[in-house]
């Protein structure tokens, strides 16, 4: 890095003291402060391909670390890196860990955490309100494609991460390796649990690691590598997608407990081509699927039927995501376009085209009604 001296204090970290900028080989711009090297701001040039995002929200509680705002949005790009910006300012910090391309995210119920797969084969999760990494799940043979949340709590997080912050009750993770794996977040929880937690302060930069998290069970999901995986909000049913064209549904609890392993109840069939993407309803009376062969597929978890397909895409449908409660559905692809369809009305209602290339992310947080969608070109909107 190269760096002179600035003048004023707009680097985001309040002061007028003397600021260094670094340029950086991945087209950054880090902000730091000249006498302590305290990084103060991060100014992201160029995202590449986007590889997946979701909104992070924080509710209750203050931030708990310098710039952790009430929302946020987490950024996977097709490097090691996971970009998080503050939506109040559009301030970028990098979650640094992971020593390959990160492709699928996710964030917990309360905004307490971020969860980023990569190729790397390992799952990390982070702090949203100071950024570092707070738990590594080690145990897949191959990338990750893959990681989910449940929508149900079990506990606090301990202090120092998140402030207190809800901890969710499942992570699963699937990969290229063809399994599904259940880890326990426990070593997380306040008061205890058993794991050991990172020292304040402690980042993947200084060496310091973050406490590796047991696996808790692991299936074999698919014959071919697993795409696609949600959590149902009420972490009673897994549901995954594979390059084997099927859909598999998991039991994850039953009469209000959980269960260690995951449980095969359906295999859902109809796809012709790869499945790409899958997603649950806020309610989980409904999935929805989006595939290589073009389609977009809706399934009762009731009987497993499937209840809706929408043509339309002209390329392969690499994203879909309720909205409106489940009165909606939006999907994206290949072709660069995202599309709105109506659940009840069984059409499209409307088509988005802003996008040059395939669009791999679209995430939406209601109330108040927000999403964001991410391309290929790099570009998000």
């Amino acid at each position: 890095q190269r760096g002179r001296g600035g003048g004023g204090g707009g680097g985001g970290g309040g002061g007028g003291g003397r600021m260094l900028v670094g340029v950086t080989d991945d087209h950054n711009l880090l902000l730091l402060d000249a006498t302590t090297l305290e990084l103060r701001r991060t100014i992201v040039g160029y995202n590449d391909e986007i590889t997946d995002m979701r909104y992070v929200v924080r509710q209750g509680g203050g931030s708990g670390g310098r710039g952790g705002g009430e929302m946020q949005l987490a950024v996977g790009t097709n490097s090691e890196q996971v970009r998080l910006f503050d939506l109040a300012d559009m301030g970028c910090r990098l979650l640094l860990g992971h020593a390959d391309i990160v492709l699928a995210l996710d964030a917990s119920a309360g905004g307490g955490l971020i969860a980023s797969a990569s190729k790397d084969a390992t799952v990390r999760l982070w702090d949203p309100a100071t950024a570092e990494c707070v738990g590594r799940c080690v145990g897949h043979m191959d990338a990750v494609g893959a990681v989910g949340f449940g929508g149900k709590t079990g506990g606090r997080l301990a202090a120092g991460a998140a402030d207190g912050a809800p901890l969710p009750a499942t992570l699963l993770s699937a990969s290229k390796d063809k399994t599904l794996k259940k880890w326990d977040l426990s070593p997380l929880l306040a008061g205890g649990g058993g794991g050991k937690t990172k020292k304040k302060g402690a980042t993947a930069a200084s060496g310091e690691e973050a406490p590796t998290l047991s696996c808790l069970a692991t299936v074999l999901a698919h014959s071919k590598e697993v795409n696609a995986l949600a959590v149902a909000p009420n972490d009673r049913l897994a549901i995954t997608g594979s390059q084997d064209r099927s859909l598999k549904v998991w039991t994850l609890a039953a009469d209000g407990s959980a269960a260690i392993r995951p449980e095969p109840a359906a295999t859902l069939t109809g796809h012709r081509r790869a499945v790409w993407t899958a997603a649950f309803a806020p309610l989980d009376r409904v999935a929805a699927s989006g595939s290589a062969d073009m389609l977009v597929k809706v399934w009762s978890m009731a009987d497993w039927a499937c209840l809706r397909t929408f043509e339309g895409h002209v390329s392969s449908v690499l994203k879909v995501r309720f909205l409106r409660g489940g009165a909606l559905l939006a999907s994206s692809g290949s072709d660069g376009l995202v599309k709105v369809w109506s659940i009840k009305g069984q059409e499209c209602v409307a088509t988005l085209d802003a996008h040059e290339d395939k669009v791999w992310a679209i995430d939406a947080y209601e109330p108040p009604s927000r999403g964001a969608t991410g391309g290929g070109e790099g570009g998000g909107e």
